[in-house]
C-alpha cells in the first residue's frame, strides 16, 4: 500500500468546515485512506493545526488538543512521532506547557539531548527539561 503525506490545510478542512468545495475534495480523499493508501501526518502539521485552530479559528487550548486527538484515532493514518505527541498532549492537558514548546522537549529527548536550552521564560518555568538561558 502507497503511504501519502497529508498537508495541514487537509487535515485543518477535517476539523474545520469553513469551505464547502474542499471540505468536499477533503472527504473523498478520506475514504481511500486505510484502504487504498495510507495516511502520514507530520509533527510540524500537528503544531501548525494547534496554532491554527487557537490564533485563526478562535479555539480554546482544550479544544485544540481535543481536535488533535481525534487526528490520532484515525483509521489509515501514521503519525510521526507518535509516543512524543501523546505525552506533549499530556503536558498541555496537565497545565506543564503550550504544545508546541513539549514537542521540542519531548523529541529532544528522544534524540538523546542532555539538555533543552530556550529563552522562553514561560516555557522554562513549566517543563522541567527546558533550561532558561540568561
Amino acid at each position: 500500500m502507497i503511504k501519502v503525506g497529508i498537508d495541514t490545510n487537509v487535515l485543518l478542512r477535517l476539523l474545520v468546515d469553513d469551505d464547502e468545495r474542499q471540505r468536499a475534495a477533503v472527504l473523498k480523499f478520506g475514504a481511500g485512506i486505510g484502504t487504498a493508501y495510507s495516511g502520514f501526518i507530520t509533527v510540524v502539521s500537528l503544531i501548525e493545526i494547534d496554532w491554527a485552530l487557537r490564533t485563526r479559528y478562535g479555539f480554546a487550548r482544550r479544544d485544540s488538543v481535543a481536535a488533535i486527538r481525534r487526528l490520532l484515532r484515525l483509521r489509515g493514518v501514521e503519525i510521526q512521532s507518535a509516543e512524543a505527541v501523546v505525552r506533549s498532549l499530556a503536558g498541555v492537558d496537565d497545565g506543564n506547557g503550550d504544545f508546541a514548546d513539549l514537542m521540542i522537549a519531548h523529541l529532544s529527548l528522544h534524540a538523546g539531548c542532555d539538555r533543552i536550552v530556550t529563552l522562553d521564560k514561560k516555557a522554562a518555568s513549566k517543563i522541567p527539561v527546558m533550561e532558561l538561558l540568561q
